[in-house]
């Protein structure tokens, strides 16, 4: 049972016959009766304060989850930027290599073309070369039987 500063002061005794002074006990219970309701207030406001203090530390401690699942989230997202950004250099580095072999074969067969070509000109030349030989000396013969016959005639 609680008892509260109104019971203290409402606090009957019953008289005997050579009892305390009457007096006297109503002033120590009126004393008691003032600290106990000083006690109690006091009581009373420190439970208010402590619903208080543990409300905000509610607060708090939901904040701190908070930020606690924000930090996993942040470390969680600069990972996977991480890894994409990983998987996206090494699609370029592959997508280089793949431009670079295409490049080089692309040389190589023009390389190639112009072999071919040189090759096919320089058969040209040797043809006209002896196209020309045979034509000047059939030029030559031609002229030398003309004036074989113009010494004959």
């Amino acid at each position: 049972m609680q008892i509260t500063p109104l019971d203290i002061r409402n606090k009957t005794f019953r008289k005997g016959m050579r009892g305390y002074q009457c007096e006297e006990v109503e002033k120590y219970l009126e004393s008691v009766s003032a600290e106990f309701e000083s006690a109690y207030t006091e009581n009373f406001e420190l439970k208010e304060k402590l619903k208080g203090l543990e409300t905000e530390v509610g607060h708090y401690r939901k904040i701190e989850n908070t930020l606690q699942q924000t930090l996993v989230l942040a470390q969680q997202t600069a990972e996977e930027v991480k890894e994409v950004a990983r998987h996206e250099a090494a699609l370029l580095l592959r997508e280089a290599e793949q431009k670079k072999l295409s490049k080089v074969s692309e040389a190589q067969e023009k390389w190639e073309e112009i072999q071919e070509e040189i090759q096919g000109l320089s058969r040209k030349r040797d043809l006209l070369r002896t196209q020309l030989k045979s034509f000047l000396l059939a030029h030559l013969d031609l002229e030398a039987l003309q004036e074989r016959d113009e010494g004959i005639a």
